[in-house]
């Protein structure tokens, strides 16, 4: 008879999570009647729709591609998607035409495998459709137009040395961002050739969102404040309106079409909630918070009656609609199967770091006695861990795992201050920190040294494989996933239109590469004991698969315990629905065989 953590039976169970689809990106046909969307039941994502009351899901785009986005055309029943092949994130635009019909047909817009066309709004006609690529110069995005109603080469109607996105379009002009740092965003009006800044400034200014309308631009930002509130930029005026703060950052401002309403979105503690704001009046309605969870993307319906919504909570990840005279929500989508097991909403607690600082961490607890406490740090790390739907850390939940969550310095979320303790040279801050914490949980009782597992991914990787080699004593395995452990090789190797990004954040090469090389974790991995299982992509853009063949050949050649997973045929995490079962289920055995073995010290 097998045992209860026998493999066979923990990929069964693990089988029944990820056939929890998702639903999530809703976006609005022209006609106001049907809402499309990404959803997750299969190996990929892919889009389907959905009419506007509820009812029937059916799917739109063909299987075998990663859908990354979904626009629904102002006029027409058609959208435009991207796509990419093989996690790549060399995303191609195609536009799916015939959505009123029961055979949507799929027409290449792009077809440049080497370039990224970053998806980003349509004209109000309908049949010109902005982007930005990276074309030109694979370090720069410029901003182009296609008329999907004409042959030719999509227009590259403004260029510049930078990274460029399309935020929104309204008649001939065009809201564009410039991204100089993860934190850092200019904003420009661009009509006839000519680009206006909106937010001058010297220093910083994150934008968390922005949108055009006819006669202004509204942002969630921050110039000169610890949180992101609602501003009003007037072309033509110099600096911003200040119109409205909220108890959180303002993280997502979207105009009703005909511009009575703006849709504000907050992130308070971790929780969207949702608000509408009048801009003639200043009036703002808080809506309904029930479900609570976090709210990704919004889409008004053409009349401005109603909107769109997705909804990720430990419930699941649904689309919603709602009316603005009520507020109340009206699910539009439901996933084939249920989560297996309720697990509770996370509980918000808060630990002091060795020098006082507050950090923030979600705790899943099991309904009965822990088997162990497993770390789960989020990536970024300009990111914040929020309760949402993860279908793998619930599933260790429901097998008997206590989940942390921390947002350890350098999180979003918690003001300009807090985002910037980690950075450069305070790096090994935040890895004190899942110290700090762990230290924490011990003293009240809730994890045992030798009992705790730390996991992660990408950034998050880093601070894996950081923490088991500076902190030994404390952790009984890591779980590194398409993690960096070099913080040179990844700056040289990373897409070179991520490198500048980067290196704001952690230094750069030609000015702090000795420091880089000190605090990488592959140089100091014969401080690590702990057993190690690595998981990446081979076609990772972001964080090359080099940086995993690193730490594995060193802590071999070491003589230590470790594991890789290498997947052909995945990028910057695993995407694939046979691919996460087996990544998953895999990780799921290893914690169970290292910290049922292991013993508290």
């Amino acid at each position: 008879m097998a045992s209860p953590t026998a493999p066979s039976t923990i990929a069964t169970r693990l089988k029944a999570w990820f056939d929890v689809s998702t639903s999530y990106h809703p976006s609005v046909l022209a006609d106001g009647e049907t809402v499309v969307f990404l959803a997750d039941p299969g190996e990929l994502p892919q889009a389907f729709r959905v009419p506007m009351g509820g009812g029937k899901v059916a799917p739109i785009s063909p299987d075998g591609q990663r859908i990354g986005s979904i626009e629904a055309s102002p006029a027409g029943p058609r959208a435009m998607l991207a796509l990419d092949t093989g996690g790549n994130e060399h995303w191609q635009l195609a536009l799916l035409e015939g959505l009123d019909g029961a055979r949507p047909a799929l027409r290449p817009i792009t077809a440049s495998p080497k370039v990224i066309h970053a998806p980003g709004a349509w004209r109000d006609d309908g049949k010109r459709f902005l982007f930005t690529s990276n074309a030109r110069d694979p370090r720069f995005f410029d901003v182009y137009e296609t008329n999907v109603d004409e042959s030719g080469d999509p227009r590259r109607i403004y260029e510049g040395d930078a990274h460029h996105s399309v935020v929104g379009a309204v008649g001939e002009r065009t809201l564009i961002a410039r991204q100089n740092t993860n934190l850092d965003t200019h904003l420009f009006l661009l009509e006839g050739g000519t680009a206006t800044p909106l937010n001058p400034h010297d220093g910083e200014e994150t934008v968390f969102d922005a949108a055009l309308t006819a006669d202004a631009v509204y942002a969630g930002a921050n110039p000169g404040r610890e949180r992101a509130a609602l501003l009003r930029y007037r072309p033509g005026r110099a600096g911003h309106e200040f119109l409205r703060e909220y108890p959180g950052d303002v993280e997502i401002v979207e105009p009703s079409p005909d511009g009575r309403h703006l849709l504000v979105g907050v992130n308070r503690d971790g929780w969207t909630e949702l608000h509408l704001y009048d801009p003639a009046s200043a009036e703002d309605r808080p809506l309904p918070t029930s479900p609570r969870g976090v709210v990704m993307s919004v889409a008004w319906f053409p009349d401005g009656t109603a909107f769109a919504h997705d909804l990720s909570s430990v419930e699941g990840v649904e689309v919603y609609r709602r009316s603005i005279e009520t507020g109340k929500p009206r699910r539009l989508t439901t996933s084939t199967f249920p989560v297996p097991a309720r697990v509770g909403e996370p509980k918000l607690g808060t630990a002091h770091a060795v020098d006082r600082v507050v950090l923030p961490y979600w705790e899943f607890e099991p309904s009965g006695p822990a088997k162990g406490t497993v770390l789960e740090v989020h990536g970024g790390p300009e990111s914040q861990a929020r309760p949402t739907l993860n279908r793998f850390r619930q599933f260790l939940v429901s097998e008997g795992w206590r989940v942390v969550v921390p947002n350890v310095r350098g999180s979003t979320g918690y003001g300009r201050t807090f985002v910037h303790l980690d950075d450069v040279r305070k790096r090994m801050d935040s890895v004190r920190d899942l110290r700090d914490l762990v230290e924490h949980l011990v003293r009240q009782g809730r994890a045992e040294r030798g009992r705790v597992a730390v996991m992660g991914g990408s950034y998050g990787g880093f601070m894996v494989l950081s923490a088991l080699a500076t902190y030994p004593e404390l952790f009984g395995a890591g779980v590194d996933i398409v993690g960096i452990a070099n913080f040179v090789t990844f700056l040289e190797e990373t897409g070179p239109w991520r490198r500048a990004l980067r290196e704001a954040e952690y230094g750069r090469l030609d000015r702090d590469r000795e420091f880089l090389a000190s605090i990488s974790p592959v140089h100091h991995a014969a401080q690590i004991t702990a057993p190690l299982l690595v998981v990446h992509g081979r076609n990772d853009p972001r964080v090359p698969a080099r940086e995993a063949e690193q730490i594995v050949a060193t802590l071999r050649g070491l003589g230590r315990t470790v594991e890789l997973m290498m997947f052909e045929d995945e990028g910057h995490g695993i995407a694939g629905r046979a691919n996460r079962e087996r990544a998953y289920g895999r990780i799921a055995e290893f914690l169970t065989e290292q910290l049922s073995a292991a013993r508290p010290t």
